[in-house]
């Protein structure tokens, strides 16, 4: 329980990177009554943007075509859930899929059609699986205002597919962990769970920090869609991008994990996710731990 205690205090402290300013493109707001949704222009596509304003600050989209509505991800709160369902009907189109990458709690309340998932999303979001024991702290911290159910079902794609929904194509991307990835290429979107341009990441090695690194250097995309933090430009990428080479450069010079930490600190004093920090501390320093 300390793990997920842990976990949860980590995922807490990036609220307040979920409002932090973005340099993304320019978007209309629309005020919940729970949250606010973020209006992106596409011509005859749209995307939504839901910042849930929860405890976890928690976001999650939808992609409207003409035909109409896919979702990706949904919230871990019940109240957000109802108010984003809400929202989605007022678009007064068919929800065509729920592209359920890492958050499933309550996607039920959108459609009961069945979600699209990788089979380590589905694994994880059964019984012992990660997912599943996050939702479980959760409810232990915040009772029963979380969403605890997940899907029963699912479509199973897999890494690399393309599908193409309500007349768009999602690419489905390896995002080497508990989750997928995203590609929207007829808006020049990604969906990656998590980056944050001023939060620290969960780094489980030096190796794992580099593949990031490389990943970000071969994005070309408008904008950037997170789990945890209102969509992000091109200049959010190069800063994260500087992030992880520096990170990388302490996780190699550094003697210990406070030592370690202690230089973060003193490289990115404004960062959220300390919590965060602290466990990529304790990847990259086992032996002190």
């Amino acid at each position: 329980m300390k793990k997920f205690i842990s976990i949860l205090l980590a995922c807490m402290l990036l609220f307040a990177a979920a409002y932090a300013e973005t340099n993304a493109a320019a978007y209309q707001a629309v005020a919940l009554e729970t949250g606010s949704v973020q209006v992106y222009d596409f011509g005859e596509n749209r995307l939504h943007a839901y910042v849930s304003g929860d405890a976890l600050g928690d976001v999650c989209y939808a992609v409207e075509s003409p035909e109409g509505v896919v979702l990706l991800e949904s919230t871990a709160f019940t109240a957000g859930n109802n108010a984003w369902k809400a929202y989605i009907d007022s678009l007064g189109k068919p929800v065509a899929c729920k592209l359920m990458a890492y958050h499933p709690n309550g996607s039920d309340a959108y459609s009961a059609d069945a979600p699209y998932a990788t089979e380590n999303a589905v694994a994880n979001w059964a019984e012992n699986g990660s997912i599943r024991a996050l939702t479980d702290g959760f409810i232990v911290a915040f009772g029963n205002t979380v969403a605890a159910d997940h899907p029963a079902n699912a479509q199973i794609i897999f890494f690399g597919d393309t599908v193409t929904l309500a007349g768009l194509d999602f690419v489905i991307r390896n995002e080497g962990d508990d989750a997928y990835g995203v590609e929207i290429p007829a808006m020049n979107v990604i969906y990656t769970h998590m980056m944050g341009s001023a939060t620290h990441n969960i780094l489980t090695s030096i190796d794992r920090i580099k593949v990031f690194k490389a990943e970000l250097e071969g994005f070309d995309y408008d904008l950037v869609l997170t789990g945890h933090n209102m969509p992000e430009g091109r200049d959010a990428v190069q800063t994260k991008i500087e992030y992880l080479t520096k990170t990388a450069e302490i996780a190699e010079s550094a003697k210990s994990a406070d030592d370690f930490i202690a230089q973060m600190h003193e490289a990115f004093p404004d960062y959220a996710g300390d919590n965060y920090l602290e466990m990529t501390a304790g990847f990259l320093f086992p032996a002190a731990q």
